[in-house]
């Protein structure tokens, strides 16, 4: 298909005015979505464009608009011996009639004969992510299921396109894929499997054919719990239950204060910014202190920048972290939900086989009901209740063991997750903490080195430092 110069320069337009825009994101050369191979790039004039399965443009700057992962996750990436690794980088944003939204590439490695191809690198919106999700809480009620980034507030959604937020998200989502992918049972699902290796056209029609019913009847099962309290809890369940609860408050408080802390800082960087020009402006009207005062207004600009940079580094690991032990309590949820149903089977077959033996028990008595002309309703009669008991009761018999099974399972799975995500969880909250406390340190350090070095060069009418110590000469 040949393509006009009047084509190349609507095209080019678009690009222009969508570079202007700081919605736009950074897009690959390659096609999106299915298995990617890499193609010379100097015979593709539309390098900086892509069309995806719904046949939208996508207009991006330069590929080295911004940087996706940091360089270390990189590295770690290369030298993976994981027989499955996965990540997740280098956002698009398509526009369509009808909707924009955003895409990540995918890249998959596996040494396992599943993925015979060994690598894939694959196209997904967030929208897919969640199918992943639900379709793992269906396959996998009594596993922890890792959780997913919270889609953005009603405030911020005209800033759902920044590159903050972009970013941001990008990294939680590639937590969230490998957090499946270290899982030893998650890791070899199907639909997993789907996700990571169909093109967009086959991953649609999986999408589609999802059992609808399925998610309702699982959606409703929560509700017994609320009309049926269980009878025996589990002990050790019910302890790691009230530790989430705990640990939920502590961090949701943690970042409570952060939160606080940040919106006094922004107001300390308005102020520094607002101090700058003033010395400045004093420079100009005081030749003789002008060394000293602009030497004051560069270490005020050098704090304004320590302090910008650490307002857009803080981290939102805590308000996620919130979120995963939520993920643990529903698991724990679900796991009770399923002793509730077990419970009621078994009370349920208590009262056929009571009502059975009082019906053996008893004699049969000729009952007479009075109407027009005769009897209108005809009632069981005893032989006839105990052969439908006879037929019931062997069916929740059935049930009992069935579900006696299904929890034993449930006890199993959960005890080995719950195992993981202890080990899991005092290393991602002492990353957490390690790496609050070095952006407090490096801030701090930058700040403190930009008074010192300006506290080195003053000597004005008989004040002269000396290292950090500032003294009056006689």
């Amino acid at each position: 298909m040949m393509t006009s110069e009047n084509d190349i320069e609507d095209i080019e337009e678009i690009c222009d005015k969508k570079q202007s825009e700081s919605a736009v994101l950074e897009v690959s050369s390659t096609a999106t979505g299915g298995n990617i191979k890499q193609e010379n790039p100097e015979v593709d004039f539309l390098s900086s464009y892509s069309t995806s399965m719904e046949g939208s443009v996508v207009a991006s700057p330069s590929v080295d608009s911004f940087s996706t992962l940091p360089d270390q996750e990189m590295s770690d990436f290369q030298l993976d011996s994981r027989d499955l690794q996965v990540k997740v980088d280098n956002p698009q944003k398509h526009v369509e009639t009808l909707e924009t939204y955003i895409t990540f590439c995918i890249t998959t490695k596996s040494t396992r004969p599943e993925y015979n191809e060994g690598e894939y690198v694959v196209r997904r919106r967030y929208n897919d992510f969640i199918w992943l999700r639900q379709k793992l809480v269906e396959t996998y009620p009594t596993h922890i299921i890792p959780p997913m980034p919270g889609k953005h507030s009603l405030l911020a959604q005209l800033d759902r396109y920044s590159k903050e937020f972009i970013i941001a998200r990008m990294k939680l989502l590639h937590v969230f894929l490998n957090r499946i992918v270290n899982h030893p049972i998650l890791s070899c699902d199907k639909s997993l499997h789907i996700f990571l290796t169909c093109k967009p056209a086959e991953f649609s029609v999986h999408r589609k054919n999802r059992g609808n019913v399925l998610v309702k009847v699982t959606d409703s099962l929560p509700n017994i719990t609320s009309v049926y309290s269980m009878k025996l809890r589990n002990l050790e369940f019910e302890q790691i239950r009230e530790y989430c609860f705990s640990l939920s408050e502590k961090l949701a408080t943690m970042d409570k204060i952060s939160h606080r802390i940040y919106k006094e800082r922004q107001d300390y960087l308005m102020e520094l910014h607002q101090l700058h020009p003033i010395f400045t402006l004093w420079a100009t009207t005081e030749p003789e202190l002008a060394p000293i005062l602009l030497a004051m207004a560069k270490a005020i600009e050098t704090n304004a920048h320590a302090h910008q940079k650490l307002l857009d580094s803080v981290p939102c690991e805590e308000k996620e972290y919130v979120a995963y032990i939520e993920s643990v309590k529903d698991a724990l949820n679900r796991r009770d939900t399923m002793q509730v149903e077990y419970e009621m089977t078994v009370d349920d077959l208590a009262k056929r086989r009571l009502e059975k033996d009082q019906l053996a028990n008893t004699t049969t008595t000729p009952q007479q009901s009075q109407g027009w002309g005769g009897s209108i309703w005809k009632s069981e009669t005893r032989d006839e209740k105990l052969e439908k008991l006879g037929q019931v009761i062997p069916r929740l018999v059935n049930g009992v063991e069935v579900l006696q099974d299904r929890m034993e399972c449930a006890n199993e799975n959960l005890h080995s997750d719950l195992d993981r995500w202890n080990v899991e969880k005092r290393t991602d909250l002492k990353n957490m903490l390690i790496t609050m406390a070095d952006q407090q340190i490096s801030h701090y350090q930058q700040c403190m080195t930009a008074w010192e070095d300006i506290l080195a060069g003053f000597k004005l009418d008989g004040v002269v430092s000396e290292g950090s110590a500032v003294k009056i000469l006689p």
